[in-house]
């Protein structure tokens, strides 16, 4: 039979097992998230950032516990808001866009001209791929110059408006952007070579981009 000392030292090491978890249940680790969509190319201010307090587990690997550890520092990609800010994730310059996109070694980047009729309705958005499509302006086009395909499959680097400002996500406004603005061009990748065409282009011809699914 089981003593009236074993079911205490039973009975106390439930106890213990019992505060150990509660209390560790009530821990809390302070954190820095992003208090608004935060975009890879302009450095993070002071009201770019809070502080959130996570419980340990869901506190991932790097992630910075002080704001001024985040400030003057600049987003390798976009950060959503309340997304938690890690080490490794942010860097030191400024990206060219603020979809963090570069091209890939060898490749250039140039911005074609298209309103969002020719743009799959403006539902383009950066790393999209697609197909860029060049019909001839009567009366600015070569004589006999026809419809052609002038880039492959190629990445969409950022999507910006007609005042030259990056286009933002309906729903995330980004300060000093205005949300409202209209599609005015689209930045994309080109191997060597083929920038020449593209650009020539340009003052001819007008532009219809078409979206590609990428399938796994």
């Amino acid at each position: 039979m089981i003593g009236q000392r074993t079911l205490l030292a039973v009975a106390l090491v439930c106890g213990a097992i019992a505060g150990t978890i509660y209390y560790a249940g009530l821990q809390r680790v302070t954190v820095v998230v992003a208090a608004h969509l935060l975009d890879a190319d302009r450095p993070i201010g002071s009201d770019d950032v809070t502080l959130r307090e996570l419980p340990p587990e869901a506190v991932p690997a790097g992630a910075l516990r002080s704001t001024a550890d985040a400030v003057g520092r600049v987003p390798r990609a976009p950060l959503w808001p309340g997304q938690i800010l890690i080490s490794s994730a942010l860097g030191t310059a400024a990206a060219a866009f603020h979809s963090g996109l570069v091209p890939p070694a060898g490749q250039r980047a140039l911005a074609i001209p298209v309103t969002a009729s020719q743009a799959v309705g403006g539902a383009l958005v950066a790393g999209a791929h697609i197909d860029v499509i060049a019909v001839p302006v009567s009366g600015r086009a070569p004589a006999g110059r026809q419809t052609e395909l002038v880039a492959s499959n190629v990445t969409v680097l950022d999507v910006r408006g007609e005042n030259g400002g990056p286009i933002v996500a309906s729903g995330q406004p980004r300060p000093g952007v205005s949300a409202m603005e209209r599609l005015g061009s689209v930045v994309i990748s080109l191997p060597p070579g083929d920038e020449l065409r593209v650009a020539d282009r340009i003052a001819t011809s007008t532009f219809v981009l078409v979206f590609i699914p990428v399938r796994e």
